[in-house]
């Protein structure tokens, strides 16, 4: 029984964190949508903290589970790297909802969310770094500024660009572009420019 019903509030909290982020997700929010009894979360969870960081958890599989970071030995290099940031940009783009409100979240000092950001940050991160010197040589400081070129140019334009959108700061006349920012061709695009800067002599085959 007591599985089950950390089922629902764990199906719960998936839908309804996005939209209300920690803050104002209540466990009465949760019960009604889990459709139990409120009085039953602290039966399953100690408290809101380790429930939010399981959910944090668990999405973050969905983003990062299925990015390649292990190839076969006749992969060449920056194809290596090609692949696996055009999964997490999809990925990315696809849950752009709860990559705001994670962001949003820590920037409110809520430490379940700080946590996560630091420990997803420094692990993707780790496993770039060890594709790009499989590509190139260069100090640490080269290659951490190499990882920050790619990973801004790809992801970053969707993050801000939907975040500006968002807040309704951005001129009308860039706005509209905000959805073409978030097409498969436009990710391809920017990953194709960003790997001929990174990379100018490799020949750099078409993303998808």
């Amino acid at each position: 029984m007591s599985k089950d019903v950390r089922g629902q509030f764990i199906a719960a909290g998936m839908k309804l964190y996005p939209q209300w982020g920690y803050q104002k997700l209540s466990v009465r929010l949760l019960a009604a949508e889990a459709g139990v009894s409120s009085g039953m979360f602290h039966h399953v969870f100690a408290d809101k903290d380790e429930f939010v960081g399981e959910l944090l958890r668990r999405k973050r599989q969905q983003i990062v589970g299925d990015v390649p970071f292990d190839f076969a030995d006749d992969v060449p290099p920056v194809e290596r790297l090609r692949q696996a940031i055009w999964q997490l940009a999809l990925n990315v783009r696809n849950h752009l909802a709860w990559v705001h409100r994670v962001f949003a979240d820590a920037a409110n000092q809520v430490a379940v969310a700080e946590a996560f950001l630091r420990g997803h940050f420094s692990d993707v991160a780790d496993r770039f770094l060890v594709l790009l010197n499989q590509c190139c040589q260069g100090t640490q400081s080269e290659q951490l500024q190499r990882l920050s070129y790619l990973s801004s140019s790809v992801l970053a334009t969707m993050i801000l660009g939907t975040r500006l959108q968002a807040m309704g700061v951005l001129p009308d006349e860039l706005a509209v572009y905000v959805p073409e920012v978030l097409t498969d061709e436009a990710i391809a695009q920017r990953i194709e420019w960003a790997f001929k800067a990174l990379f100018p002599q490799e020949v750099i085959r078409g993303a998808g």
